[in-house]
């Protein structure tokens, strides 16, 4: 697992500066970049964290980069900056699936806490679809008849039931048993039960969570 980093993208310096301090004093490791084109272009998207995007910048806006990150399936979770005079942008936000949203200035407590739970969030979650790869990737090895085996296995079936339900003899039932523990590295029929309820899970859930949260910052007034 890589480790983790938290994305500043803001077109304005004074406010990537201070951002920056604000987290690293929190024990983030920080990156900035001044558009959300250098972001897209330069950003190392296999490393988990979270993204502090503004919405209002110049060059793509911060809807825009959110599109394009859309787009290519990358699900890094945002907090998205808003200002004065932003309502049409935040309801849009708010229907592609953004948490909410709050107005300028940063509260730094606040972003803090928002950033340190996003980050624990997007860590687990990349932790979880490592360990489903690795799961699929063992499961892909049983053969045909075994994926079968392993299913009558699973349910707590004895081998003689499963030879007559699956029409085979009880000593191939016994040698499929013997493969499926020995290619799934399991070493009994709870771990096997699980380990195929977690590959169930998986597929119920394909099309995964969104990880859209927008930070409504407290009115400013100049």
């Amino acid at each position: 697992m890589l480790d983790p980093v938290v994305r500043v993208v803001d077109d304005e310096e004074s406010v990537r500066n201070s951002r920056k301090f604000l987290l690293t004093l929190a024990g983030f490791e920080v990156v900035c970049y001044e558009s959300g084109e250098d972001f897209l272009r330069l950003d190392d998207f296999e490393r988990p964290g979270c993204i502090i995007l503004d919405l209002k910048m110049n060059g793509l806006s911060g809807l825009e980069v959110q599109e394009e990150l859309n787009r290519r399936s990358i699900n890094l979770p945002i907090i998205f900056v808003t200002g004065h005079g932003e309502v049409n942008a935040a309801v849009l936000a708010l229907k592609r699936g953004a948490f909410d949203f709050l107005e300028k200035p940063v509260d730094p407590k606040k972003l803090q806490e928002y950033v340190g739970r996003l980050v624990k969030f997007n860590v687990e979650s990349n932790q979880q679809k490592q360990e489903i790869a690795r799961l699929k990737k063992l499961y892909k090895t049983l053969s045909p008849r075994e994926k079968q085996v392993a299913a009558e296995v699973a349910k707590g079936g004895l081998n003689k039931v499963i030879a007559v339900t699956l029409g085979l003899a009880e000593q191939t039932v016994k040698i499929h048993r013997s493969n499926i523990f020995h290619k799934l590295e399991l070493k009994s029929n709870v771990d096997l039960a699980l380990f195929l309820q977690k590959l169930n899970e998986e597929e119920k859930s394909a099309d995964g969570l969104k990880s859209s949260i927008f930070i409504k910052e407290e009115a400013h007034e100049n």
